[in-house]
C-alpha cells in the first residue's frame, strides 16, 4: 500500500457509473485528496468524502511531468490520447517533480461491448514526489512486463481497411504512454506475416502483435510453428487488435474495441492456447480458429466480393447461397477425445523432436485414420470444425469450446433445406443452431475429411460438380482430403484479465 496527499487538478471523466473507475459524485476540481495506491489500483478521498477509484485492470500508464497541462474535456480515445503524447513528449521532469499524470481506459456503463474512451487526470504530489507516485501505481497496474520490442504487424488493406487508423490513433499512442518498444511492419501481401515470423529474431522480442483480421494472425501462428526453432518460437507471446471484418480471435479474447486489446498487450498477461494442424498431401498448415467446407466455406470466400460492406457481407453472400444450396460429398473420419490415447503414435514417436512444427500423433500415418472409430461417408450441406466458441464476431458457433481444452468441436449437417439453412445461421450470436435436429456434433482430437464434390441433387447423380475450396481460418486450400490434429496450449496468446470463457456458455443458455 502506497498513499500520499494529492492535488487533483483535473479528471476528463464525464459518466456518472462505470466499471473500471468508479466515481462518486465528481468533486469540483482542483481539490486536495488522500491518495491510496494498492494492487486494487488507484483512490483518492477528499475531505468532504468523495472518493474515486480507478481498477488497476484498466490502468495502462502512469507519467511524470515537468509542468501541468490542460484538461481536455472529453473521453474521445485519439483527442485524449493525442493531448496525452503532448504532454509528456520531450518532458525533462526534475527529481523534485510533483506533478503527473494518470492514464486509464474508461468503459462506457461499465460494459465491454460498448465502445471505451480514455481517461486522464492530472495529480501533484504534496509530499512523496510525483515520481514515488508513478512508480507505486506501474508496480500496481503490472505493467513494465514486456522489456523487449512489440512486433506490430498491420494489414492496411484488409477488411475495413481502417488498421492504419487504429493504429496511429489509438494502439501507438497508448504503446507510447505505457512505454512499449514498437517494431511495426506493413504486410504488402498474402503470407507476408509469414515471412516475418519465420525469420524474427526471437531474443529481440516480447511478444508479436497483428492488426488486422483473423488472417494475418492464422499467418503469424503458421510462421512461428513453421521455423526450426518453433519450440522456442511458440513461446513468444502473440496478441491482436481486431481490424477486420469478421475479428473472431478478438470476440474469443473478449477484447472487440482497439483500447482493451491494445491494454491486454499492455499488460502482458498470457493464456495457454490449442491450435490446430492440416496436413494436405506434404503440406503441413497450423492455425486457430477453424476448418470450413460446403455452406460455410463458399459464403466466406464468396462474401469478398461484398467486403466493402464490413460485417454485413456475410449475411448477403449467406442469403445468395442458401437460395442455391449446394449438397457436397465427403467421407469423414473422426477420433473423440475420450478414445484418442487409444490410437496416438507410440510414447517414443511422441518424444521425438520435430523438425517444424508441434509432432502429430495421430495424423502423422496418411493411413492411420481408417481404423478410428466413427467414420461417416454422406452428404454434406454444412461443414465446420471449430477451435473457439465464436468463428466471427457475431457467430458463436461452440459455446463449449475453450482456448485450451485440447479439443476440436465438428459440427455438421447431412442435408438441409434451404429453409433449414436460413434458420441456422439466423440467430448467429446465440449458439442456439446447436438445437436443430438436422444439425450434427462431435467434440474431436482429430480428423479427417475426404471432399469428393457436390452436385444440386441430393442422390449426387447427375449434375456432379468438382469441389471449389477448404476454408482454414479464411486461407483457401484445395478441396482434397485433409488430416486435421489439435495441438494442446502450444500457443501463449495474450489475454485480458476479464476473459471469462464460461460466459460464452452463460450467454448461449441465456439465448435459449
Amino acid at each position: 500500500m502506497f498513499s500520499d496527499t494529492v492535488i487533483v487538478h483535473w479528471d476528463n471523466e464525464a459518466a456518472p457509473t462505470t466499471l473500471g473507475c468508479i466515481p462518486s459524485p465528481r468533486p469540483s476540481y482542483p481539490v486536495e485528496a488522500d491518495l491510496e495506491v494498492s494492487d486494487n489500483g488507484v483512490s483518492w478521498t477528499t475531505a468532504t468524502g468523495n472518493v474515486i477509484n480507478i481498477q488497476a485492470t484498466f490502468i495502462f500508464g502512469a507519467t511524470v511531468l515537468s509542468n501541468p497541462t490542460q484538461s481536455v474535456r472529453t473521453l474521445h480515445s485519439s483527442a485524449v490520447l493525442r493531448k496525452g503524447l503532448e504532454a509528456i513528449q520531450g518532458n525533462n521532469a526534475p527529481e523534485n517533480a510533483s506533478f503527473w499524470l494518470l492514464h486509464a481506459v474508461e468503459l462506457s456503463r461499465g460494459r465491454k461491448d460498448k465502445q471505451p474512451g480514455i481517461r486522464q487526470i492530472l495529480l501533484q504530489s504534496k509530499n512523496a514526489g510525483a515520481r514515488q507516485c508513478v512508480e507505486a501505481v506501474i508496480a500496481a497496474a503490472g505493467l513494465g512486463q514486456l522489456t523487449r520490442k512489440i512486433l506490430v504487424l498491420i494489414n492496411p488493406f484488409g477488411g475495413t481497411k481502417k488498421a492504419k487508423h487504429i493504429y496511429e490513433h489509438v494502439v501507438q499512442p497508448m504503446f507510447q504512454i505505457a512505454g512499449l518498444k514498437i517494431d511495426l511492419h506493413e504486410t504488402q501481401a498474402a503470407e507476408h506475416a509469414t515471412e516475418v515470423a519465420r525469420t524474427l529474431p526471437l531474443d529481440q522480442y516480447s511478444a508479436a502483435i497483428t492488426i488486422s483480421g483473423d488472417g494475418v494472425f492464422h499467418e503469424l501462428i503458421n510462421g512461428l510453428l513453421t521455423r526450426p526453432d518453433w519450440e522456442q518460437a511458440r513461446k513468444l507471446p502473440v496478441g491482436i487488435v481486431g481490424s477486420g471484418s469478421a475479428n473472431a480471435m478478438s470476440k474469443n479474447l473478449d477484447a472487440m474495441f482497439p483500447e482493451l486489446a491494445a491494454l491486454t498487450v499492455i499488460k502482458g498477461r498470457t493464456r495457454p492456447m490449442d491450435v490446430f494442424s492440416v496436413t494436405q498431401n506434404d503440406t503441413v498448415i497450423y492455425s486457430h480458429l477453424q476448418l470450413m467446407w460446403a455452406l460455410l466455406a463458399d459464403v466466406d470466400f464468396e462474401s469478398e466480393s461484398y467486403r466493402w460492406m464490413g460485417g454485413d457481407r456475410m449475411t448477403v453472400a449467406a442469403i445468395i447461397r442458401i437460395l442455391r444450396l449446394r449438397t457436397y460429398h465427403g467421407k469423414l473420419y473422426l477420433l473423440p477425445v475420450d478414445q484418442a490415447d487409444q490410437h496416438r503414435k507410440s510414447p517414443s514417436y511422441s518424444m521425438q523432436p520435430s523438425a517444424s512444427g508441434p509432432p502429430r500423433l495421430y495424423t502423422s500415418d496418411p493411413s492411420q485414420h481408417e481404423h478410428w472409430p466413427q467414420i461417416i461417408s454422406t452428404t454434406f450441406t454444412y461443414f465446420v470444425a471449430t477451435n473457439l466458441p465464436w468463428i466471427s464476431s457475431d457467430f458463436l458457433a461452440a459455446p463449449s469450446s475453450r482456448l485450451a481444452d485440447g479439443a476440436l468441436e465438428v459440427i455438421y449437417s447431412e442435408t438441409m433445406s434451404p429453409v433449414q439453412a436460413l434458420q441456422s445461421v439466423a440467430d448467429p450470436e446465440s449458439g442456439n443452431y446447436l438445437q436443430f435436429p438436422f444439425i450434427k456434433t462431435s467434440r474431436v482430437r482429430a480428423l479427417v475429411l475426404e471432399p469428393h464434390g457436390w452436385s444440386w441433387n441430393k442422390d449426387g447423380v447427375t449434375d456432379r460438380k468438382e469441389d471449389k475450396w477448404l476454408d482454414v481460418s479464411g486461407e483457401k486450400i484445395s478441396a482434397s482430403p485433409v488430416r486435421v490434429e489439435v495441438h494442446p496450449g502450444v500457443m501463449n496468446v495474450l489475454a485480458p484479465v476479464w476473459l471469462n470463457e464460461d460466459e460464452w456458455s452463460r450467454h448461449a443458455h441465456k439465448a435459449k
